[in-house]
């Protein structure tokens, strides 16, 4: 069994931690941090990371996306990118001063031809086999239209279970597909359905609304509010978020599907895929790039909920 992930608009992430941060001057800075970016080879990283065999796949260009499979490649994380003839794989700054809050500048990534989608699907018949997991990841590049995931999702051989994780139009298309499993997060949410959540009980019916729209399960992110997960069979499991200090949100929804993903192949356990998940997400949010498996499975074993069911109508 194997978890291939697709990412369609990888990134290199450049971490910057002045002491302090004021628009409009001169601001320094030193030792910039490059990590690999992109959510689904965020998801690939830590699973590798917790023994699970996987392979990070998706569309690079140019220096930065040799130098983002040259990282991979150092981490002992399989990847096989299509690589483009022109343009470059984006540069996402992540700007973390110490006396103010969080700041990212996000990249555009190179337009993609239709003949390197037609690759992509190509490659997905090839490599993957039933009983794999195909993890489908992020926004989708200005270039591709919203059926993209959806496409894709419908490429490889029966019997692969897909992760679907995205927003907008690609979400919404790419449940006709009937995913495993879909991670919206509660902005996400909002912007599926045109509205505002007013309280806990608008955003579990229109999470809930998810299945009969094509996904078989959903696995609601809520920050600091934790995770709901509603099952195929009409379970509501609920945890909590893990007490610990932030260090970045970078990576910490990729991180709770990739912990999920573990913790359901460990035992099977809906309940346990949440805890791994939840261990995951915090894990990542406390440190700086995606968090290792050994971080994981420490904070797992710290934060292990008591069971929280009840049936959803």
């Amino acid at each position: 069994m194997m978890v291939y992930t697709v990412t369609l608009n990888p990134a290199l992430d450049c971490f910057i931690t002045p002491a302090a941060f004021a628009p409009g001057q001169i601001n320094r800075y030193e030792s910039p941090v490059f990590l690999p970016g992109g959510k689904g080879i965020n998801v690939s990283l830590l699973l590798h990371s917790l023994g699970v065999e996987t392979a990070a796949l998706g569309i690079a260009a140019g220096f930065t996306g040799r130098q983002l499979a040259a990282m991979l490649e150092q981490q002992g994380c399989p990847a096989s990118f299509l690589f483009l003839e022109q343009g470059l794989t984006r540069l996402n700054l992540k700007l973390l001063p110490e006396n103010g809050e969080e700041t990212a500048l996000n990249g555009s990534g190179p337009p993609i031809p239709s003949d390197t989608l037609d690759q992509l699907e190509q490659q997905l018949a090839v490599l993957l086999r039933a009983g794999d997991f195909l993890v489908l990841s992020g926004s989708l590049p200005g270039s591709l239209p919203a059926d993209t995931y959806l496409r894709l999702a419908k490429a490889v051989p029966p019997g692969v279970r897909t992760i679907l994780d995205t927003s907008g139009k690609a979400l919404e298309l790419g449940l006709q597909a009937k995913p495993f499993l879909i991670k919206p997060n509660l902005e996400e949410l909002e912007e599926l359905f045109g509205l505002k959540l007013r309280d806990r009980q608008d955003i579990e019916e229109y999470a809930g609304r998810l299945l009969p729209m094509g996904a078989q399960h959903v696995l609601l992110s809520m920050g600091s509010q934790g995770a709901l997960l509603f099952t195929g069979s009409g379970q509501v499991l609920e945890r909590k978020s893990l007490s610990g200090t932030e260090v970045s949100s970078v990576g910490a929804g990729d991180s709770m599907v990739a912990g999920f993903l573990y913790g359901w192949l460990q035992t099977g356990a809906w309940a346990d895929a949440l805890d791994w998940g939840i261990a995951a997400g915090a894990a990542t949010a406390f440190t700086q790039g995606i968090a290792s498996g050994k971080a994981v499975r420490e904070l797992y074993e710290k934060g292990r909920q008591v069971d929280v069911y009840r049936k959803f109508h």
